[in-house]
C-alpha cells in the first residue's frame, strides 16, 4: 500500500514539474519572440535614420550651392545698380545744366549719343523680356536726336525716360504674352520676369516650360518644381493670387567689369 502511494506520488510529481518546464518554454519563446522583434523594430528605425541623414546632407550640399550662385548674383545686381545710380546722378546733373543752358549743344548731344548706344548694347546682353518694346525705345530715341525740330532738353529727356524705365524693370515683377523661340519651334507664351534676377515661360497650351540660363545665354526646360512656380508666379503678376514664396532658378551672371 505504501509503495502504491509513494509511487502515486512520484507520478503526480513528475506531471507537475512537467507542466512547469512546458510553461517556462512558452515564456521563453514569447521573451524571444519580443526581442527578436525588437530588434527588427531597432533596424527599420535605424534605416529611416540613416536615411534621414543622407537626405539631411544631399539638402544641406544643395543649400551651399544655392547659397554660393545667391551670392554671385547679389554681386551683380549690386555692382549694376552702382552703375545706374551713377547714370542717374549724371542724368540729373545735365538736366539742370540743360535747363539752365539750351546751348551747349556741342557737349551734350555728343553724350547723349554715346547714352543712347551704351542702353542699346545694355538691351543686347540683358535678359530677353520685352526685346521689342525696348529696342523700339531706343530706335525712338535715335530718330528725335536727328530732329531738328526737337530741343535738346526734349531729346535728353527721352533718353533719361528709357533710362528709367530699365532701372524700374529691376524692380518689378511683370506677366506678359509673347512669342519665343525654343527647341528650334516657335511657341506663343505666357512669360513670367522677376526683377533681372528671372525669366520664365510657358506656353499657352501649357506643354512647354522653360527659364532663361544666364550663364549659356539660352532657354532652359524647366523642371516640375519650376514649372509650378511660373504658373504661381504668373498668377501672382497678373493679381490673381496673393504674393507668396516661390522657387527660381538661380544661374551665374559674367562678372561686369
Amino acid at each position: 500500500m505504501n509503495k502504491y502511494i509513494l509511487s502515486l506520488t512520484l507520478v503526480l510529481s513528475l506531471n507537475i514539474d512537467s507542466q512547469e518546464v512546458q510553461v517556462d518554454i512558452d515564456e521563453l519563446n514569447e521573451s524571444v519572440g519580443t526581442s527578436t522583434k525588437s530588434i527588427k523594430d531597432s533596424a527599420a528605425k535605424q534605416k529611416q535614420i540613416n536615411s534621414i541623414d543622407r537626405k539631411t546632407k544631399e539638402l544641406e550640399f544643395e543649400y551651399k550651392d544655392t547659397y554660393k550662385e545667391y551670392e554671385n548674383l547679389k554681386l551683380y545686381n549690386d555692382q549694376l545698380q552702382k552703375i545706374i545710380t551713377s547714370q542717374n546722378e549724371e542724368i540729373e546733373s545735365i538736366i539742370q545744366q540743360i535747363d539752365e543752358l539750351d546751348n551747349t549743344n556741342i557737349n551734350i548731344i555728343p553724350l547723349m549719343l554715346k547714352m543712347t548706344t551704351a542702353l542699346e548694347q545694355f538691351i543686347s546682353l540683358d535678359i530677353p523680356f520685352l526685346l521689342d518694346e525696348r529696342m523700339n525705345r531706343v530706335e525712338n530715341i535715335k530718330e528725335v536726336m536727328d530732329r531738328g525740330d526737337v530741343s535738346t532738353s526734349e531729346k535728353f529727356r527721352k533718353v533719361a525716360e528709357a533710362y528709367q524705365i530699365e532701372n524700374d524693370y529691376g524692380r518689378t515683377i511683370e506677366a506678359y504674352r509673347g512669342s519665343v523661340n525654343f527647341e528650334n519651334k516657335d511657341f506663343n507664351a505666357d512669360f513670367l520676369r522677376i526683377g533681372r534676377v528671372a525669366l520664365m515661360f510657358i506656353t499657352t497650351n501649357g506643354d512647354k516650360a522653360a527659364y532663361w540660363d544666364t550663364s549659356s545665354n539660352s532657354w532652359k526646360k524647366s523642371s516640375g518644381s519650376i514649372k509650378r512656380s511660373t504658373e504661381e508666379g504668373l498668377k501672382i503678376a497678373l493679381k490673381q493670387a496673393p504674393p507668396a514664396l516661390i522657387n527660381i532658378p538661380v544661374t551665374s551672371y559674367e562678372k561686369v567689369n
